[in-house]
């Protein structure tokens, strides 16, 4: 398809749409660290995937589920989210920063684990997706984005089983447990999959445990979570390296924390406590670990304190510290440690029709410098459903520990790289209703002294990590999603689609950076035939930044019947040739599951 006839393809489709929904989101409180905000008063360039999408998309894994949206590549190095990088608008894996109620679940090591702590989607109520500089927000890593899952909190007692069964030997097993009375609230889950695999050396085992508690009580509450996730995986070609068929690898994630919130007269008090491991083993020859084998460990403990202050002519301040201590032990890398520091402060103005949020962030690393970061959001509402919003700020990233010492048969760290520098613009217009919505952002990004692993000779078998050429990224994305109703079935159809282009002079055989997708559409239908049978349609066109590009069509049909839930899932279904992260995508498969509830 033609960028030209796919652009006017888009645009058709919105203005069908336009003529009549999104269940509301006006009552949703999105999550910020001290200025929460309704959906409908938002500003920033945010995406919100509700409880209804995913429990009727075809995806069984939050890696998959992420990949339906505009602005967001995966390029999996497996199935089931086994190894998989993340990209919002054309930046690198290691530039997406993953939150979880709030907690940063970042690695240390290396982006490529930033999927790790994953946690199941039978516990996440929404996720919501905050797009552009976001590091003034959240902290170091978020310079193209960030993502926070909000896990569920339920008002009701409730337990579920699902089993699964599918190709290649797919198997998956989950229980889930929901408990709630007038002052506590609880969650757990323990879950497991594991596959054959698809091709050689592709075979895969997950584990998982997950648990939320919170404690009600009058002016706050006191949470509790802890998640463990650990994932065995053949690595057939895995990191660029194809023709290293024997790979082999076993990764852990373990996260830990506590948070209270408390309201004193004008003041919100938000602390947290946390702790999150990282383990990863690496070798080469799976039979032979003799051969070449890594063992890397991370810990980072730490606290934070965030508080908000409501003022008399409805302004808001918000404060914010974060104090963190890393370690890393590996055979490869090294031992280090490094003590981060956090300062945030922001100030939201509303006049008239316009709100301000300037904001101000300083960050030291004990290892590497000291970072101040500046930005700012403007909204302005035209009518009572229509906002125009704009947003700019300087953002960073500090080279992480592969990036700095890594010494491997296919790449090599590089200790003198300097941290990555970016500046942010981006304008955007939304409209929203009970039926329908829409928005639309343009944005540019300057990247100063972008890390990639680049080929310096024709034939070297090794990459080394270096800062290459800046890059001035632009793009363009829309959304749309309209409700409808057949009879009295509710459907959805979610339209979205994003245009990236990256502005540099190639010089350099970049490994990971500089192949982003230019065009990518996703078309979701989601419809209730009948009272008992839902059916999803997702489709995927994508091209990327180097000419080549493809066609995904995925499907799932539920029956619900009582307390049981049959659904079918199907994947490929075009049974297209693709490629992501240079590993051959499996052709078409399918997975059946069975849920019961016990109420």
């Amino acid at each position: 398809m033609k960028p030209r006839n796919l652009f006017l393809t888009v645009l058709y489709l919105i203005s069908i749409f336009s003529i009549v929904s999104q269940e509301s989101l006006d009552e949703v409180i999105v999550s910020s660290p001290r200025l929460n905000t309704s959906f409908s008063e938002n500003i920033k360039s945010l995406t919100i995937i509700t409880a209804e999408e995913i429990e009727n998309l075809p995806v069984s894994n939050l890696t998959d589920l992420l990949r339906t949206q505009a602005g967001i590549e995966i390029r999996s190095q497996g199935v089931e989210g086994s190894q998989a990088d993340i990209y919002i608008r054309g930046g690198t894996f290691d530039q997406v920063l993953i939150l979880i109620d709030g907690i940063r679940v970042d690695d240390p090591q290396t982006g490529h684990h930033t999927l790790n702590s994953a946690i199941p989607l039978e516990v996440i109520e929404r996720i919501e997706i905050i797009k552009g500089p976001s590091a003034r927000v959240y902290g170091h890593n978020a310079l193209t984005g960030a993502i926070n899952i909000v896990t569920k909190k339920y008002e009701s007692n409730n337990s579920k089983l699902t089993i699964g069964k599918g190709s290649f030997n797919y198997n998956n097993l989950s229980i889930t447990k929901y408990s709630s009375d007038e002052a506590e609230q609880h969650v757990a889950n323990f879950s497991t999959k594991n596959s054959n695999g698809y091709r050689y050396n592709s075979d895969f085992k997950h584990l998982q445990f997950f648990t939320h508690s919170s404690f009600l009580r009058q002016g706050g509450s006191l949470k509790f979570l802890t998640s463990f996730n650990e994932r065995k995986f053949g690595a057939n070609g895995f990191y660029g390296v194809t023709n290293a068929k024997d790979q082999y690898e076993e990764t852990q994630s373990s996260v830990v924390a506590v948070s209270n919130q408390h309201i004193k007269n004008n003041w919100t008090f938000k602390e947290k406590i946390f702790w999150k491991r990282g383990q990863d083993e690496y070798i080469y020859i799976r039979n032979n670990p003799a051969v070449y084998r890594n063992l890397h460990i991370n810990n980072k403990i730490g606290f934070s304190l965030d508080t908000k202050y409501n003022h008399k002519n409805e302004n808001i301040s918000g404060f914010g510290f974060e104090f963190s201590r890393v370690s890393i032990q590996s055979n490869n890398l090294g031992d280090y440690k490094r003590t981060i520091a956090h300062l945030f402060y922001e100030r939201k103005i509303e006049h008239k029709n316009f709100t301000f949020i300037p904001g101000l962030a300083f960050s030291n690393f004990s290892d590497v410098d000291h970072f101040l970061y500046p930005g700012i959001d403007i909204g302005y509402k035209i009518r009572n459903r229509i906002k125009l919003n704009f947003n700019s700020g300087y953002t960073y990233r500090v080279p992480s520990y592969t990036d700095l010492y890594y010494n491997g048969p296919q790449a090599v760290g590089n200790k003198n790289l300097k941290p990555e520098k970016a500046f942010g613009n981006e304008i955007g217009i939304e409209y929203f209703s009970s039926k329908f919505s829409f928005e639309t952002a343009f944005f540019i990004r300057k990247s100063e002294n972008l890390i990639d692993y680049v080929e310096l000779e024709i034939g070297d078998p090794k990459w080394l990590a270096q800062n290459i050429h800046s890059v001035e990224t632009t793009g363009l994305e829309l959304v749309s999603k309209y409700k409808y109703n057949i009879g009295s079935n509710n459907n959805k159809l979610i339209l979205s689609y994003s245009y990236l282009n990256d502005n540099f002079v190639k010089t350099v055989n970049s490994r990971y950076a500089l192949n982003s997708l230019k065009h990518s559409l996703n078309i979701i239908s989601i419809m209730k035939i009948s009272k008992q049978i839902n059916s999803t349609i997702s489709y995927r066109y994508a091209k990327k930044s180097l000419g080549e590009d493809y066609n995904v069509l995925d499907a799932k049909i539920s029956y619900v019947k009582n307390k049981f839930n049959f659904n079918i899932q199907g994947s490929n279904l075009l049974n297209t040739n693709y490629y992501e992260n240079l590993i051959i995508m499996p052709k078409s498969h399918v997975i059946l599951s069975l849920a019961y509830n016990f109420n």
